[in-house]
């Protein structure tokens, strides 16, 4: 989690939260998010939802460190960072996306207000897609001599494959180079990138963070966290690939017991053959009848 310079990781949720949501660290977030939407919206004011990140760990220590915050003309804002691709994370995105609806609209109020955007800054590539970036939209495909067209821009999806991020291209601004060179690896990043204001403020926190020994703690403490639930989901995987193999060879021997009974083998050659057990082939025999 952190490096031979001692700096912790600004990919996990628990440091990324104390950089870019704290209520002092406002400028910081909004610089970054208007390097990331190009200006469209131009953020000029936010407000944070959850900034008792203490609190958080202290209740729940598998609680999700994202930021919430809303923007100008009421503009909702979901900040995820994930450092594992856990095979799932467009669905998830798609949910989380979602569930941001019914706390914002009330009754009687028009669906076409507020707007949501949620942002998905990723330590592993999860998409084949080859730009770092990715904007994902609900939209109608083309079919027949209707075109391909959006469904709405109310809701907007960023997915940030940081692996993919290439700090040469040229179509990305200066700034957004600056923010993903700053998450990827701060102790690798051009130091010109340390002239804007809200980066050098960035940099400057996550050194004071990481020479806390409280802070340096706590971090280890929610990176212990992650890392067991990570090796949960892997060896729920694992058993759940290994039974679906184990329920499909079982399936596969009752099949061709099925089969050589029909061509009117013996029950006992149909058992050294299959591995079955004789009373389960007779099962076989008589579920057939």
């Amino acid at each position: 989690m952190s490096d031979i310079n001692g700096l912790l990781d600004p990919k996990q949720d628990f440091v990324f939260k104390n950089i870019f949501g704290k209520e002092e660290n406002k400028p910081v977030l909004i610089s970054f998010l208007n390097a990331l939407l190009k200006d469209k919206p131009h953020v000029k004011s936010i407000t944070l939802d959850n900034t008792e990140i203490l609190k958080i760990l202290k209740e729940d220590k598998a609680s999700r460190l994202d930021i919430k915050a809303t923007c100008d003309d009421n503009i909702r804002l979901n900040i995820e960072i994930q450092t594992k691709n856990t095979g799932e994370i467009p669905e998830r995105g798609i949910h989380y996306l979602a569930n941001m609806f019914p706390s914002t609209v009330k009754a009687k109020q028009s669906y076409k207000q507020p707007k949501f955007i949620s942002i998905w800054i990723l330590g592993e590539n999860v998409t084949d897609r080859k730009n770092a970036i990715s904007e994902g939209y609900m939209t109608f495909q083309p079919y027949g001599c209707d075109p391909y067209q959006i469904v709405t821009d109310k809701a907007r999806m960023f997915f940030i494959e940081l692996p993919k991020f290439n700090p040469k291209d040229p179509e990305m601004s200066d700034l957004l180079k600056a923010w993903l060179s700053f998450l990827r690896d701060p102790t690798f990043m051009d130091t010109s990138f340390l002239r804007v204001q809200e980066v050098q403020q960035a940099m400057e926190t996550l050194q004071y963070i990481s020479a806390d020994d409280e802070m340096r703690a706590l971090a280890d403490l929610r990176q212990k966290t992650i890392n067991d639930k990570n090796s949960e989901l892997a060896i729920a995987k694992e058993e759940g690939i290994a039974e679906g193999e184990a329920i499909g060879m079982e399936k596969g021997k009752r099949e061709t017991a099925l089969s050589m009974l029909n061509d009117g083998m013996p029950i006992e050659t149909v058992s050294k053959y299959t591995g079955l057990s004789v009373e389960g082939i007779c099962n076989i025999s008589d579920s057939k009848k």
